[in-house]
């Protein structure tokens, strides 16, 4: 078996981070590459982002994931002073793959999990200093602005075609503390009957372990209980201490995990 680098981009990667392996009558038997970002919103205490993924018959795994470890600790040398992890996505469902990815030293031990939880008390209104409003989204440069301001504190970006569905449904909510006009802590909102999902939370860095987003939660859920919302789902990923603790000060309750993230810190 041998790998080889595509001649150009593979599904918006470059070249250099794509592998293809193949065996000794050119058949091919997988593809897999690394994407390197950062994410120091979510995670300041290791930024540096490294993931893999791969599709590979079992005989060609092992090839392939060296491969990709050896292509990710170069990238990993560019930024030597910053810290970063390793990680994989992985239905839950799929034990084989947890199984390898174990015996090639990633840990099972992170994932994006379904949480529900209750409304919390509050009242709509901002603290002392800040002012209780709803995102302004009229226009396109208005939609464009909030969703930057939003995936700064994600993983996967939140598209404006997603964004646009989601203001049809019936809870739609896009709410947050200002001071001065500008944006401290916000929030985005959408369900049904009486269900509604937390989409997005986040309170800007300088402000945060003050409460905030506990109390936007609040006043958010004011306005939804008078829709007759009574349960709220999220999803968190589990080494995000932050969203954690939020889900055990709200009494969450976990329901499945929808992706497995093993993954090894470098």
């Amino acid at each position: 078996m041998r790998i080889t680098h595509p001649q150009a981009p593979f599904q918006g990667v470059a070249p250099e981070n794509v592998f293809f392996v193949a065996n000794d009558q050119q058949i091919q038997l997988g593809t897999g590459y690394v994407i390197m970002f950062y994410q120091g919103e979510m995670y300041p205490e290791r930024p540096a982002h490294l993931f893999i993924q791969m599709d590979a018959q079992p005989s060609a795994r092992a090839l392939m994931y060296g491969a990709l470890l050896a292509r990710a600790e170069q990238l990993r040398a560019q930024t030597p002073n910053l810290p970063a992890r390793l990680y994989a996505q992985v239905a839950p469902e799929n034990l084989e793959m947890l199984q390898f990815y174990e015996k090639c030293g990633l840990r099972n031990d992170d994932g994006e999990d379904l949480f529900r939880f209750p409304l919390p008390p509050g009242v709509a209104q901002a603290p002392m200093g800040m002012q209780f409003a709803s995102v302004p989204l009229q226009d396109e440069a208005s939609q464009n602005a909030f969703l930057n301001r939003i995936n700064a504190h994600r993983i996967q970006p939140i598209t404006r075609d997603y964004l646009q569905l989601w203001q049809q449904q019936q809870h739609f909510m896009a709410l947050g503390f200002y001071r001065g006009g500008q944006p401290i802590c916000e929030t985005i909102i959408t369900g049904t009957g009486a269900n509604a999902t937390l989409l997005m939370i986040y309170t800007r860095s300088d402000f945060r372990r003050q409460g905030l987003a506990k109390q936007l939660l609040g006043a958010a859920s004011a306005l939804l209980k008078e829709r007759g919302v009574t349960q709220v789902y999220t999803h968190i990923f589990r080494r995000n201490a932050p969203q954690a603790a939020l889900m055990k000060h709200l009494n969450g309750a976990f329901v499945r995990t929808v992706t497995a993230l093993p993954g090894l810190d470098l």
